[in-house]
């Protein structure tokens, strides 16, 4: 343990996985919490939505401060951010507000997380390294949507972001003796067109993602009339799952490579969507659920080590920013429009919504070779 804590890597890896816990704790509750403070099914759309646009508008000028201001100094932000921002929504206080704030520290995490990973080990163990902090982070959702759920029993919904406070604070110690890890601000000319085939994948897919996953909490309680603490453990499973299964990727991109790895585990996906979707049994609903979700994220840690594998280190800040930020922007699109049609349309919305969505995935599979093969040849010009 003394070795683990001697390394920066593993210190930023451990440090990650407590952040992850208050910030999942967060995510999974904030719906129910907003709406046990009256909010209606569009606000909390609009909700998600704003706490999503805040990395679009933050994007640019992110970019350009997180090297300045150095990637430890910006991971520090980040945890002030969330502690005071978490603080007054989770009491119902100026509650867009805080949505901003707390989406603020979230783009910083994005912006400077991974690049300061990536600085703290070799190019041949970033995918191991990846895999790991993706795995720990996701499955600290195991814990923190049982936390949640049992939470909801003890101190009703009104209270349980509250608890995901000193979580954030936990993580301090462990970002303290971080390098600072100062870089240059990125140079776009010439490289935002490089940039654009990859944002094309994941703006489709985040469109298509916005339309569902941020209420399919909401979607199974209603139409299994779960009570929060099974809804709540059925989350923490798929945490679970989706931590095992980003464990396993080394082993998938020695034999398919990274490119065929992301590509095969987010196919792979697509028919457990559709069980998810329409059919009517909950014991295979949630098993759809725990392989959807896990084989999804899954291909996660091995697109950003294969994303850092082909951009200069000055420009990776500035492209996780701005690609999280298109990203966010069609999530936010899609939760906003998905909010409209289920005030609309009650349950009977989703039947359409997964239907947009599992025809938006597939899209955006299918487009990875494409994306990924501009930059590849760039890098190839680049190197010769």
């Amino acid at each position: 343990m003394r070795n683990i804590l001697a390394s920066p890597a593993y210190r930023l890896v451990l440090g990650s996985f407590l952040w992850s816990f208050g910030a999942n704790l967060v995510y999974f509750f904030l719906n129910f919490h907003l709406e046990a403070l009256g909010f209606r099914r569009q606000a909390i759309g609009l909700a998600q939505a704003l706490l999503l646009l805040v990395g679009v508008v933050f994007a640019l000028p992110l970019a350009h401060l997180i090297p300045r201001l150095g990637y430890r100094r910006s991971l520090l932000l980040a945890l002030a951010l969330a502690v005071g921002s978490g603080l007054f929504l989770g009491l119902g206080l100026l509650v867009f507000p805080s949505l901003t704030g707390y989406g603020l520290a979230g783009a910083l995490v994005q912006g400077a997380g991974a690049p300061l990973l990536a600085r703290l080990v070799p190019a041949e163990r970033r995918v191991s390294l990846f895999s790991l902090q993706a795995a720990l982070t996701t499955a600290s959702g195991f814990f923190s949507t049982l936390l949640a759920g049992a939470l909801s029993e003890w101190v009703g919904a009104r209270w349980v972001l509250l608890f995901g406070l000193p979580f954030f604070l936990l993580a301090l110690p462990f970002l303290l003796g971080l390098p600072e890890g100062q870089g240059t601000p990125p140079r776009l000319a010439g490289r935002f067109g490089l940039w654009l085939r990859l944002f094309v994948p994941q703006a489709i897919i985040g469109f298509g993602a916005g339309l569902v996953i941020p209420f399919l909490n909401l979607y199974l309680r209603e139409k299994f009339g779960l009570s929060y603490s099974v809804t709540g453990f059925i989350f923490a499973l798929s945490a679970l799952a989706t931590g095992v299964a980003m464990l396993l990727q080394p082993l998938l991109v020695e034999r398919m490579g990274k490119l065929g790895a992301i590509v095969l585990v987010q196919a792979l996906s697509l028919p457990f969507l559709a069980i998810l979707a329409w059919v009517p049994w909950l014991p295979l609903v949630t098993f759809a659920l725990l392989v959807r979700g896990a084989l999804m994220n899954a291909a996660g840690p091995v697109y950003a080590a294969l994303v850092m594998d082909y951009l200069e280190e000055g420009e990776r800040p500035g492209f996780f920013l701005v690609e999280g930020a298109l990203w966010s922007l069609l999530f936010a699109l899609g939760s906003a429009l998905s909010g409209v049609v289920q005030e609309a349309l009650g349950l009977l919305a989703f039947h359409y919504l997964f239907a947009v969505t599992l025809v938006l995935y597939a899209l955006g599979i299918a487009l990875w070779p494409w994306a990924f093969g501009g930059l590849r040849r760039a890098y190839e010009e680049r190197s010769s």
